[in-house]
C-alpha cells in the first residue's frame, strides 16, 4: 500500500511563483511529536525554576524569621534569668520572715514546684530554636508555679503574723542602743575585784548620751539609782519577759509609763560601779537572765 504523502502550496504575495512541497505522513506526525515534547518540556523546566524562585524566596523569609525569634528568644532568656534573681530575693525574704516570726520553712522540694518537660504530641523537632523556646516556656511555667505558691505562701504568714503580732510586739527584738558588745552574759572577771562573777546581761560600749530605745512594747516597773547599777530602768514586756538597763547618764521615763518599741528610755553614761560609758542591758524569762542576743532579730550587733 502507498504511503499517504500531504502537499504544502506556499503562495507568496504579489506575482511570486507558488511553491508546492510534498511531506510524507510519518514526517508530520514526528513532527508534531516533538513539537508536542518540546511544548511539554519547556512547561515542565518553565514550572521547576519558577517554584524553585518562589522556594528560595520563601527559604530566605524563614532564615529571616529565624534570626528574628533566635534574637527574641535571647532577650526572653535574658529578661527570665532577671526574674530568676528576683524570684530568688523574693523566696529569701519570705524564708527570713518566716525564721523572724519563728515559722516552719516550706521544704526545698515544694519551692521547686517541679514539672514535667514540654510535650509536642510525640514529634521530635532537631531545631536548636525550638529547644531555646522549649526551655524559655518551661522556665516561665516555672516561675508562674513559683509565684502561685509565694503568693499562697504571704498569705499563710500574713494571717499567723497577725495572730503573733501582740506576742511579736512585746518581745524585746531590737538592740537598745548602737555600739559594741564589749561583755556578754556568763562568767568574767570582775574589773574591780579581779575575782571571777557572773555577769547577768551584755555591756554595750558606745558614747556618753547615745539614745537608748525600747526594744519592746512594755511598762516601766521600776527607774531609779543603784548603787551597782546606778541610773537604772526595768520594764515588763508581759509573756514573762523583763529587760533591765543600767549605768544611764539620763532617765526620760517613769514609773508606770506605758513605752512602745523604739521610744527612748534614756541616754548612756557610766553611773554606778562602771569604768567608762556603756549600756549594761539584761532580758529575764521567768525571773532568770538569759542572752539578749537570743532575741536580736533585726539589728546590726557589733562584736569586739
Amino acid at each position: 500500500m502507498p504511503r499517504k504523502r500531504f502537499s504544502v502550496l506556499i503562495v507568496p504575495e504579489g506575482t511570486g511563483d507558488i511553491i508546492k512541497k510534498s511531506l510524507a505522513t510519518w514526517k508530520i506526525v514526528s513532527g508534531a511529536v516533538l513539537l508536542t515534547i518540546f511544548f511539554v518540556v519547556s512547561i515542565f523546566f518553565g514550572i521547576g525554576y519558577f517554584k524553585a524562585n518562589v522556594d528560595n524566596a520563601k527559604l530566605a523569609s524563614l532564615k529571616d524569621e529565624n534570626k528574628y525569634l533566635e534574637a527574641k528568644i535571647g532577650n526572653l532568656q535574658e529578661s527570665i534569668e532577671s526574674i530568676k534573681g528576683q524570684m530568688a530575693n523574693i523566696i529569701n525574704r519570705d524564708e527570713n520572715i518566716r525564721l523572724i516570726y519563728d515559722l516552719p520553712s516550706i521544704d526545698q522540694s515544694i519551692r521547686e514546684v517541679g514539672i514535667g518537660g514540654p510535650y509536642f504530641g510525640g514529634r521530635e523537632f532537631g531545631s536548636p530554636l525550638i529547644e531555646k523556646a522549649s526551655m524559655v516556656e518551661e522556665d516561665i511555667d516555672k516561675i508562674l508555679r513559683q509565684l502561685d505558691l509565694e503568693n499562697a505562701s504571704f498569705g499563710d504568714v500574713y494571717e499567723q503574723v497577725k495572730g503573733k503580732m501582740e506576742v511579736l510586739n512585746h518581745m524585746p527584738s531590737i538592740i537598745p542602743c548602737e555600739g559594741f558588745i564589749t561583755s556578754g552574759i556568763g562568767l568574767r572577771k570582775d574589773p574591780f575585784t579581779g575575782l571571777m562573777v557572773r555577769h547577768n546581761g551584755i555591756d554595750i560600749a558606745t558614747n556618753k548620751g547615745t539614745v537608748v530605745h525600747a526594744p519592746a512594747n512594755g511598762r516601766i516597773v521600776n527607774c531609779g539609782w543603784d548603787r551597782g547599777m546606778g541610773n537604772f530602768i526595768v520594764i515588763d514586756h508581759g509573756n514573762s519577759l523583763k529587760t533591765y538597763y543600767g549605768h544611764l547618764s539620763l532617765i526620760k521615763v517613769q514609773k508606770g509609763q506605758y513605752v512602745e518599741r523604739m521610744d527612748v528610755l534614756g541616754q548612756v553614761g557610766s553611773t554606778g560601779r562602771s569604768t567608762g560609758p556603756h549600756l549594761h542591758y539584761e532580758v529575764h524569762r521567768y525571773e532568770q537572765p538569759v542572752n539578749p542576743s537570743d532575741y536580736f532579730i533585726k539589728s546590726i550587733i557589733y562584736r569586739s
